[in-house]
């Protein structure tokens, strides 16, 4: 319940609230991934980078068998300009589930932002187009694949 009460005050932007409730759950049961998963995000959001990572650490040890918590961790290991670390999280999360958007997304910026230039990038960058259904990651996908290719954004003819 304290976690659930918690999401809800993360989606609504109220932090310091959302970390109070996972942090009263993990006081209920410090076993639960998902509370440690949760507030990593708030740490993450709030730029306390160190904790973050420790949370998420502790998540994918509680939760070895989901992807999120490595995706997460790539977040903070990009934030902080590690990429080669975030674009090991986030392959590790891409093998547990190869079609989420959000992290393939995530691994093709962070290989684009090391200049990873390379077929596997422009494949990834092709999956993205075809499978995500948030139009701002369709276009950036489509504006990158463009440019790799050396045509212009407007010809590129590919359907989502």
């Amino acid at each position: 319940m304290r976690n659930t009460l918690g999401l809800e005050l993360l989606e609504q932007g109220k932090l310091d609230e959302a970390e109070a409730k996972f942090k009263e759950a993990l006081t209920a049961d410090v076993m639960y991934g998902p509370a440690h998963n949760n507030l990593g995000k708030v740490y993450y959001l709030q730029k306390r980078y160190y904790l973050a990572a420790w949370e998420f650490e502790y998540a994918m040890k509680l939760m070895p068998y989901l992807p999120e918590p490595k995706n997460n961790l790539g977040l903070v290991f990009e934030s902080v300009d590690q990429l080669d670390k975030a674009v090991s999280y986030y392959q590790e999360a891409i093998k547990m589930e190869p079609e989420n958007p959000e992290v393939i997304g995530n691994l093709v910026r962070a290989q684009l932002q090391r200049d990873d230039r390379d077929d596997g990038v422009g494949q990834l960058l092709s999956e993205l187009v075809r499978i995500d259904t948030c139009p701002e990651w369709v276009d950036w996908a489509r504006e990158k694949l463009a440019l790799m290719r050396g045509t212009q954004h407007e010809s590129y003819n590919t359907t989502p």
